[in-house]
């Protein structure tokens, strides 16, 4: 599901909504959207100097939940030229934790020196105030600063969404802004944010927990037989 055309925060906020409508629609009471905005990301890259290097970092830190921080910090030192120091920022900006308020208060020091950087944090904020204001459950929303959605397209929000019974399963629903993607086909602008859900393993999950019966599949199946002595 997409929004094309605007750049509004608006449409963040409904990409949200859908979320969270779609998982309490499909049987889910307790699940968590996490989000992050890629300009706060950007904005201590440029500070860091590593502005030019923002895929390879990114691409590293996308694999924080799954190698660990010591292996992230390699992979920024090997792909992207990053100095131990530089990629001790960069994980200590994705490890802030604490509650959304706490979390954006934290972020403001750490990107004050980029314009980017602050555009994001202020998004961010706008974005949760927004969501909450919606109606959607505070425990349902939780800034992640350490979200950084590994493809290159990515602008602004990201989200992530992760079922509270089973969160190794990782990611049930992500996506977050591409304002630029459509720039590699058309001239014209077209700005845009939307998310997938990732229906493999959201079925996987959903059997695991008992809410869908196991069977190999819910459809009838024809099976074709071509054997030649049965063509008459």
């Amino acid at each position: 599901f997409d929004t094309i055309g605007t750049r509004s925060v608006a449409a963040d906020v409904e990409t949200a909504l859908v979320i969270h409508d779609l998982f309490r629609a499909i049987g889910f009471e307790q699940f968590t959207i996490r989000a992050n905005n890629r300009m706060v990301l950007t904005g201590l890259l440029e500070r860091l100097g590593l502005a030019d290097q923002a895929t390879p970092v990114l691409r590293a830190l996308d694999k924080l939940s799954k190698i660990g921080p010591d292996a992230v910090a390699e992979e920024m030192k090997a792909t992207a030229g990053a100095s131990d120091e530089q990629a001790r920022e960069v994980l200590r900006l994705a490890a802030i934790s604490g509650s959304n308020e706490e979390i954006l208060k934290q972020l403001e020091p750490l990107v004050s020196a980029s314009e980017t950087g602050r555009a994001g944090v202020a998004r961010l904020a706008e974005f949760l105030a927004a969501v909450l204001a919606a109606g959607v459950p505070g425990a349902c929303l939780q800034l992640d600063v350490s979200i950084a959605r590994g493809l290159d397209y990515y602008t602004g929000l990201v989200f992530e969404t992760f079922l509270a019974a089973l969160p190794e399963i990782g990611s049930v629903c992500s996506g977050g802004r591409y304002d630029n993607l459509a720039g590699l086909y058309t001239s014209q602008e077209l700005p845009g944010i939307g998310a997938s859900l990732g229906l493999d393993r959201l079925l996987a999950a959903m059997e695991e927990l008992g809410m869908v019966e196991k069977v190999a599949t819910p459809a009838p199946v024809f099976i074709p037989y071509f054997d030649k002595d049965r063509l008459h």
